[in-house]
């Protein structure tokens, strides 16, 4: 055996080997006898797997292989040759050379680097540590390898990010410059700068990571002083209670602080950068700030220059300012640094005063309410606008005069006397009602607080009241008690029934008329739950369903429901639901006016069920049922007649029976059948067919019958019928099946034999004649089994039969039949019982199949397919087979053990949908699709999943799969395990890719030169820190091109000792960047050998010094900066170191308090310079500091050396060295003594207008100039349960006023903010609980002390209630109209003269009237027949009269002329003063109630 594969790695031809001995001819002399003895164990049985041996070329190269040698066994079990199955190898071992040579490289790069490189593997232990990571930390590789180095290297506060970023690289995401601390062995820290970078292996696989870092801790160290130094300097600045700003010398910002940020609105983004003078300062000023800050800038500075700013909001704000030169190392003046003091306040608290109490009188006179105020004696000193409106009396008249004796009448006097008497004792009162009369003798309801009020001392010095109008209130309220009175009756004595549910559906009306029908009383169903206890169950769903759509507001009208009366009794009710809503349109329930139709239903019902019983029995027949009219037209179908014809009702009605459903030799005599029955007379059994849809003739069996209406009028036929159909095709299909059993039994190319119960022959057909050599006529009536079955199959065959005779059946039995010549035959038989007609087992018949020549076939096939299956199973190469569908088929051993899969997991199950990956999917299988189209495939790769996930690289050759018949059945494909070869491959990529990507992404510089001292090596940092890219630095001479000629023979020295073998490390040198810069480099040069060991270069690793020297120098210039900031700020600033001692002073501090720096310094700041109430708080604070919490706006006093308070204003600052340790506090004041003094008058004036806001008895609100609330008093939270707090800041339009007056409110608003006030504005506020408060409003604009406009103030009075009471004045009329106009019962009234004045819907309906062409006319005169004219006039009188009648029938002819009837309650109606008005009559119609007894009499 010599496969193509064979062929193509050895170069010899199958004809070329065929015959000659492998070994002696093929096989180095080295490996003869290891190969003669491994093909001698196969000779013996013994198989060998993975056995590597040389295969020699035609051409004398050696093929490595590696082979599984297996015997090779006939179908007899005979030992016939062996059969070996290899893989060539011979290119996985040379990749692994080369391999060897690559990662020696990339160690000794590692080794000899100057940077820090460490590795970790996935579980984060040390895998990796080269020389200058055992310098820098002093652990030895050995120290290191296989810890955590997390763990055990990294401080508590760095394991967690440190983690992170290893985290990250082990998942792939690469991380570039991250700082972190390594510990070294004596527990110093080194800072490292690095670049985690993932390592992986040759399938691509995360192993590890590998970290290149630059030590930076002389850098970190360096930057810490200056970073420390700088926010020093920053955080006095931004901490400072003292605007603090900077310009350079063109006039642009480059300082602002924080405070500075603050008091003028523009952030420090908005002003860094840009002209402080020509972009802030308004133009008045720019002359003379331009001049302070000229002399600043010639080295002269300012103290006490008032600067003024204009904020971001256009507001100028002032400022004391000390302009100071700003000077820099070098002592060149470089700007101004000017420390200020906002005294904005302090001028605005003296307007202000004068604001508040202006504020404070427009208030008073403006409010809406009325206030007045008196004295100690009782005399008016106080009368607004609104008290002049109401009481018609001018502040000139009332001023000065005794209040209650003068303007309180006499009953009142006491009372009113007491209540001010109260709280000029200090008693104040809320909500007292008393009367004003006005100059014309007109009584003015008041409701009033009464306030005590006092001077800044507290003293008493009168009282003010606010009160408020309630005269139109009560008005109000009369009105409505009124209409709710004529609502009442009305409801109460309606002939319909009426009730009323709330919105828990519980009774709150019941009129008389509900009660009658149903006997339960108003006071037995009141507060009870309508649908639960007076519906029944089944209905409701229904009737919760229309209440609950009322409540939402959705109308329901002609609602059948029933309600039960007391006694159990059904009354059925046609209802109208319709919602009832309180004042504000708020659904607060349902009313329903019913009409009560139980008589109208009952007779309904007894003619629907008449109906229903006839329609049933039609129906439901079992015979079909059919009806013609006079025209022969269908006019009924039941269902069975429907079932049998195959034609639906619809389909039929209408139509003509005997034209369109009867056969044509039947139309005549169907037709003379239904004409005697359309003339009376019955026609019994008669045959007749219907065609079906179908087309199919249906026969029947009919009685015809006349059909006659109730009057004897003949109307059609009516006819019942019998389907006889099914008994005429029973008896035809007998014969038809009898005949065609025998043909078939004569005519099968099985053979089918019969036996009776004694098991003698009775059934032979041909082919049972054919197979055996005995015709029917030498087996008839012979034993079956005695006669025909060898000896030894007789017993079971006589059980099968025996079986089947008790009536078993046998299915696919196998036995033999021997023929007449003595040759078996092989049959597979079916044994089935035969019965009579009875059912009784007459015999057995047996069908069967000759199944000689399969037998035979199959024992064949069996010896090839253990051949093949031993070859499969035993090669060493993997093989599998697919069918048609794509699933397993083949599975051998090798392909199981390098998958992972046993046969068994795999069979049947699809190949490419399970074990490729998914990239992979699409290319494998249009390979198998081509093999499956008869197409080879060879040398193709793809990828098996093993069990475990692991992909196995499969070299393939797939070969389509054929069968006997030269059928396409599947493909086969014999492989080749290539993964190792392929990670050999991969991983020898990864290893090259490895060290580029090390010597690409280090944090250090990497260069390499040739031989040459050309330029072959230039990493991503080189090119950073020097300008240079890769493309323009590669083949220069790197001491020509980039070395300044002073340092250019020492770094060739230095390179050329490299080239030589000696290694270099810490040089010093500079490289020069494109434009110019030097860039110090501390480098380590180490040689490049290739795998032999020649050297080929050198490489070099640095670091890059630069920024710690500048560092250095940066520092001094930031200490100048700080100390002369301090000593001129115009801000005092002192510092004291832990212990509390004064250890920084600046002038301002020295001029405030008139002590000098030397007096102070080193003294005790608490216990020296602090008063002894304030010494326990100040050291609090300087504590808080010294623990490293900063205070902010803490004030405290500093005394002077001559004994006077200095009020300070403090920001207290941990001070830090560059350490990070905590060395003092530093803090920075400001001189708030004045301001202070302005703040306690300010606050004294503003106390009397915060109680008279507070106190008043209207609700008083203010708004900012965004709309936001600023003001909300006592009395505000009164009415809408919205306390301050929930409502200061809160957009009042937005917030609290509905969707349909946000706009009218917002306007009145924004002409206030205009300066266009508005008096008595209505407008709705909402309560916390959602209830609607209508306020009555006098909007009035408030300024500031600048007149700027600041907001709205708006003093109210709450007139919800008189509000309500107008609202509940006019729901009631409408509720009265709904009522009456949606009632389900007739509703109308006359007047006194018997003029229609009401008309309802209802009574429109059934009258045909509409309501104008009945308004203004005679009732009686005009719509009453004659004969009732005098009976309808007597109860319209008696009802003029005050007397009500009660089911009085009213007879009206409608608009069509016909009479209906009314059963009817006329009721008096009486007006609010209790006058005869006219008649109301709500009726109920009866005329559909006689109309149903009449048609059930008929």
């Amino acid at each position: 055996e010599w496969n193509q594969k064979a062929a193509a790695i050895t170069q010899f031809s199958k004809e070329e080997v065929m015959g000659r001995n492998l070994v002696s001819e093929f096989i180095s002399a080295d490996f003869k006898q290891s190969v003669q003895m491994v093909l001698a164990d196969a000779l013996a049985g013994r198989a060998t797997a993975n056995f590597e041996f040389p295969l020699y070329t035609k051409s004398g190269e050696p093929v490595e292989v590696l082979l599984n040698a297996t015997p090779r066994i006939d179908s007899a079990g005979k030992l016939v040759g062996v059969i070996g199955v290899g893989q060539d190898i011979t290119e996985k071992k040379a990749a692994e050379m080369e391999m060897t040579r690559v990662a020696s490289d990339l160690r000794k790069l590692i080794d000899t680097a100057n940077a820090p490189i460490f590795g970790i593997n996935i579980q984060g232990q040390v895998n990796e540590w080269n020389q200058k990571a055992v310098e820098i930390t002093g652990f030895g590789k050995d120290e290191v390898m296989g810890r955590g180095l997390v763990e055990d290297f990294i401080s508590d506060e760095f394991k967690n990010s440190v983690k992170m970023v290893l985290e990250d690289a082990l998942a792939g995401r690469e991380t570039g410059n991250f700082e972190f601390p390594l510990y070294t062995k004596t527990g110093d820290r080194i800072d490292v700068l690095l670049n985690a970078a993932t390592r992986r292996d040759a399938s691509g696989n995360v192993v590890g990571v590998v970290g290149v870092g630059q030590d930076i801790t002389e850098r970190k160290v360096a930057e810490k002083q200056l970073e420390t130094m700088a926010k020093d300097l920053q955080k006095l600045i931004d901490t400072a209670n003292a605007p603090i700003f900077g310009i350079d010398v063109n006039g642009k910002v480059n300082e602002w602080n924080q405070k500075a940020a603050t008091i003028t609105g523009f952030g420090r983004d908005e002003m860094m950068g840009h002209d402080l003078v020509e972009e802030f300062i308004c133009n008045e000023f720019k002359k003379s700030v331009h001049e302070v800050f000229n002399k600043a800038l010639q080295g002269e500075g300012t103290a006490n220059f008032e600067l003024p700013l204009e904020t971001k909001q256009g507001r100028q704000i002032e400022l004391l300012l000390n302009a100071t030169p700003r000077i820099d190392s070098q002592g060149q003046l470089v700007g101004v640094v000017g420390v200020g003091q906002d005294i904005t306040e302090k001028k605005v608290a003296e307007v202000e005063l004068t604001r508040v109490a202006a504020d404070l009188r427009k208030l008073i006179d403006t409010a809406n309410a009325p206030i007045f105020g008196i004295d100690t004696k009782g005399r008016v000193n106080e009368w607004n606008d609104k008290a002049a409106a109401i009481t018609r009396r001018s502040k000139d008249e009332v001023m000065g005069h005794d209040l209650v004796a003068e303007f309180i009448s006499p009953d009142y006097r006491d009372s009113v006397k007491r209540v001010l008497d109260n709280a000029l004792a200090g008693q104040e009162t809320a909500n007292f009602e008393f009367p004003l009369y006005t100059k014309t003798g007109e009584r003015v309801e008041v409701l009033l607080n009464a306030t005590t009020r006092r001077d800044a001392n507290g003293h008493v010095t009168g009282v003010v009241g606010v009160g408020q109008d309630i005269s139109e209130m009560k008005v109000a309220q009369k009105q409505s008690e009124t209409i709710a009175n004529d609502l009442t009756k009305l409801i109460d004595t309606a002939n319909a029934p009426i009730f009323g549910i709330d919105t828990k559906g519980r009774v709150n009306e019941w009129n008389d008329k509900a009660a009658e029908i149903t006997k339960r009383t108003k006071d037995e169903v009141m507060g009870h739950d309508l649908v639960s206890e007076f519906i029944s169950s089944d209905y409701h769903d229904s009737v919760r369903s229309v209440l609950d759509n009322a409540l939402n507001g959705v109308e329901t009208a002609n609602f059948e429901f029933p309600l039960y009366t007391k006694t159990g009794q059904r009354v059925e009710v046609l209802l109208n639901a319709t919602t009832r809503r309180d004042a504000n349109g708020s659904v607060t329930g349902v009313v329903g006016v019913g009409q009560d139709i139980s008589e109208r239903k009952a007779a309904e019902q007894k003619l629907e069920t008449i109906a229903k019983d006839l329609r049933k029995l039609i129906d439901t027949a079992n015979a079909p049922i059919f009806g013609i009219d006079t025209q022969g037209c269908v006019n009924e179908w039941n269902q069975k007649a429907a079932d049998i014809t195959g034609y639906g009702k619809d389909e039929v009605m209408g139509h003509d029976l005997v034209a369109e459903f009867i056969s044509a030799e039947f139309k005549d005599s169907v037709q003379a059948v239904l004409q005697r029955a359309l003339l009376g007379e019955n026609t019994a059994n008669f045959e007749f067919q219907l065609c079906t849809k179908s087309g199919k003739v249906v026969d029947v069996l009919l009685n015809a019958t006349p059909r006659i209406d109730s009057n004897g009028n003949l109307l059609g036929v009516v006819g019942v019928g019998q389907d006889i159909t099914e008994k005429k095709a029973a008896e035809i299909e007998m014969t038809r099946v009898a005949t065609d059993l025998r043909k078939l039994i004569d005519t099968a190319n099985a053979p089918i034999f019969g036996i009776d119960v004694a098991g003698r022959v009775n059934e032979w057909n041909d082919k049972a004649a054919q197979i055996t050599g005995r015709d029917k006529g030498e087996v008839m009536g012979h034993d079956l089994v005695a006669e025909f079955i060898s000896p030894d199959y007789r017993f079971s065959v006589h059980m099968i039969l025996d079986n089947a005779l008790r009536g078993e059946e046998a299915s696919n039995f196998e036995f033999p039949l021997y023929t007449k010549s003595g040759a078996r035959v092989e049959v597979l038989l079916n044994a089935t019982p035969r019965r009579d007609a009875n059912g009784n087992v007459i015999g057995v018949v047996g069908v069967g199949q000759d199944i000689s020549e399969r037998k035979h076939a199959e024992g064949q096939l069996e010896m090839i397919a253990n051949d093949l299956r031993k070859l499969i199973d035993t090669a060493n190469a993997p093989i599998f087979g697919i069918d048609t569908e794509g699933r397993v088929n083949e599975w051998n051993q090798k392909a199981a053990d390098i998958t992972g899969y046993a046969k068994i997991e795999v069979m049947g199950h699809d190949l490419v949908a399970e074990f490729i990956s998914g990239e992979f999917k699409d290319s494998v299988q249009a390979v198998l699709n081509r093999a499956l189209r008869g197409e080879n495939t060879a040398n193709f790769e793809f990828p098996l999943y093993t069990k475990y996930g692991y992909p196995v690289e499969v070299l393939l050759n797939a070969t389509p799969r054929i069968d006997s018949l030269g059928k396409l059945v599947g493909v086969v494909g014999v492989g080749q395990d290539i993964t190792e070869k392929k990670q050999a491959e991969v991983e020898l990529t990864r290893v090259a890719a490895d060290l580029r990507k090390l010597i690409d992404t280090a944090n250090a510089p990497i260069f390499g030169i040739d031989t040459e001292g050309r330029v072959n090596e230039w990493n991503q940092k080189a090119a950073q820190i020097t300008g240079w890219s890769k493309q323009e630095s590669m083949g220069l001479n790197l001491v020509e091109a980039f070395i300044s000629d002073e340092y250019k023979e020492s770094v060739k020295r230095v390179l050329q000792n490299a080239l030589e073998g000696q290694e270099a490390a810490n040089f010093e040198f500079p490289l020069y960047t494109r434009n110019g810069d030097r860039v110090d480099v501390l480098l380590n040069a180490a040689t490049r050998s290739d795998a032999n060991g020649i050297v080929t270069g050198v490489v070099g690793v640095g670091q890059d010094i630069t920024e710690r020297k500048q560092a250095e120098r940066q520092l001094e210039n930031i200490a100048n900066d700080l100390a002369k900031l301090v000593d001129t700020a115009n801000a005092p600033i002192f510092g004291i170191d832990t212990n509390g001692n004064v250890n920084e002073w600046n002038q301002k501090a020295a001029a405030i308090t008139q002590f000098s720096k030397e007096e102070v310094m080193g003294r005790n700041l608490v216990s020296e310079f602090i008063s002894a109430d304030f010494k326990q708080s100040v050291q609090m604070v300087l504590a808080d500091a010294l623990a490293g919490r900063a205070t902010a706006n803490f004030e405290f006093p500093l005394y002077t050396k001559s004994g006077e308070p200095v009020e300070v204003l403090l920001n207290a600052t941990p001070r830090i060295d560059s350490a990070g340790k905590l060395v003092g506090v530093i803090g920075v004041g400001q001189d708030i003594t004045e301001k202070k003094a302005a703040e306690m008058e300010m606050t004294r004036v503003a106390s009397d207008l915060r109680k008279l806001i507070d106190t008043a008895n209207a609700p008083i609100f203010g708004i900012n100039i965004q709309g936001q609330v600023n003001e909300w008093n006592q009395k505000a939270v009164e009415i809408t349960g919205f306390g301050k707090d929930e409502v200061m800041g809160r957009g009042l339009v937005e917030d609290f006023i509905s969707d349909e007056f946000k706009n009218s409110v917002k306007m009145v608003l924004e002409d206030a903010l205009a300066g266009r006030e508005t008096g008595n504005f209505e407008f709705p506020l909402y309560t916390k609980t959602g209830d609607r408060i209508d306020v009555l409003l006098n909007a009035a604009t408030r300024r500031d002390a600048s007149g700027n406009v600041v907001g709205v103030v708006g003093v109210g009075q709450d007139i919800t209630e008189r509000k309500v009471a107008e609202k509940q004045l006019e729901t009631m009329a409408k509720d009265l109209q709904k009522l009456i106009d949606t009632a389900n019962a007739p509703i109308f009234g006359i007047d006194v003269n018997g003029k229609v004045n009401e008309w309802n819907q209802k009574a429109a309906t059934i009258t045909g009237f509409g309501r104008d062409e009945m308004m203004g006319h005679d009732l009686v005169e005009e719509f009453i027949c004659n004969e009732f004219k005098k009976s309808v006039h007597e109860v319209f009188n008696k009802a003029l009269q005050g007397e009500g009648t009660a089911n009085f029938e009213l007879p009206l002819e409608t608009k069509q002329g016909r009479q209906i009837e009314l059963l009817l309650n006329a009721t008096p109606r009486i007006d609010s003063q209790g006058q005869l008005v006219g008649v109301v009559g709500v009726g109920q119609d009866i005329t559909e109630k006689k109309v149903a007894e009449v048609e059930l009499t008929r």
